[in-house]
């Protein structure tokens, strides 16, 4: 079972408001000096239903002594510390030295509900990588970047997923996880709480249900950003939050958002463990055994 949400687009656009604090927006990689300009958030409609739109402006200046050309980009954007969408294009520009080049980019997130502002409290994070051609040798320049919402506002920086192993058993890396009907069921710890959960690698988030989440106490502030997920059944929603510590085996996860909702499943587990737990490591499955087993990277 897998839950994706289909809340992300992304296209070219323009801006027109100015960056409040461009110190944070700015750098240098490899032949390329950027700049992250024009940030602002505003609402769009798309197929009937409203969206939040994130856009910036992208320029980026030849620092060398002969000309470059750009050829493409890559472009990859997490919200809340989830991936949400991915894009490439061709560019084929040719910039002289001293000279700038300028993208624009934009990325919708749908809004829960007509009736309340479509407007997200905190702005995503991109990572693009522009490749082309200096001197005849080819190049990447990788850049990333957090964006307020918009000129305004404070960039809101999030704490990547971390794992550690504060003990470490004869076999530490199996997890006592339990197939059923090839589905793997991971026992969890959260807040001294015992909770069974789906080891879901089709799950974009990872997921709380919302009994589970009353019963250990995590609050859903009124402001949490919200995202549409789609599983095997019909489409949910639900609130983000940052989950309190997770024990998996011998591991502790920290900082992993999840997404607080209602859950329909064949039986009654506490929710899943879906790409933003599983990216952490690296992990082997085995439907033969009945082994899992995960390694911290």
């Amino acid at each position: 079972m897998g839950w994706k949400s289909p809340c992300a687009a992304l296209f070219m656009g323009l801006t027109i408001t100015p960056v409040a604090t461009p110190g944070d927006l700015e750098g240098r990689s490899g032949p390329l000096a950027w700049r992250a300009t024009d940030v602002q958030q505003n609402v769009a409609s798309v197929d009937g239903k409203r969206h939040a739109r994130h856009e910036f402006a992208l320029t980026v200046k030849n620092t060398g002594a002969q000309a470059l050309t750009l050829e493409s980009y890559g472009a990859a954007i997490t919200y809340f510390g989830l991936p949400l969408s991915e894009m490439t294009g061709t560019l084929q520009t040719t910039v002289p030295p001293g000279s700038e080049s300028r993208l624009s980019f934009a990325t919708l997130l749908a809004c829960l509900d007509d009736a309340a502002a479509c407007r997200f409290a905190e702005g995503p994070s991109w990572r693009i990588v522009v490749a082309g051609r200096a001197a005849g040798d080819a190049f990447t320049a990788p850049i990333e970047v957090t964006l307020p919402v918009d000129g305004a506002s404070p960039i809101v920086r999030r704490e990547s997923v971390r794992v550690t192993r504060p003990t470490s058993s004869p076999d530490p890396t199996r997890v006592a996880a339990t197939f059923k009907a090839n589905i793997i069921l991971v026992p969890v710890s959260i807040n001294g709480q015992d909770l069974t959960m789906v080891f879901d690698t089709g799950a974009q988030a990872s997921v709380l249900s919302s009994d589970a989440a009353r019963r250990l106490g995590i609050a859903v502030p009124a402001d949490a950003p919200v995202l549409p997920l789609m599983g095997v059944g019909p489409a949910v929603r639900g609130p983000l939050v940052l989950l309190p510590p997770l024990r998996v085996g011998d591991y502790v996860v920290e900082h992993l958002t999840g997404v607080v909702t209602s859950l329909e499943f064949p039986f009654v587990v506490d929710g899943f463990l879906g790409a933003n737990f599983i990216e952490a490591f690296r992990v082997s499955i085995d439907y033969r055994a009945k082994e899992l087993r995960l390694e911290a990277r």
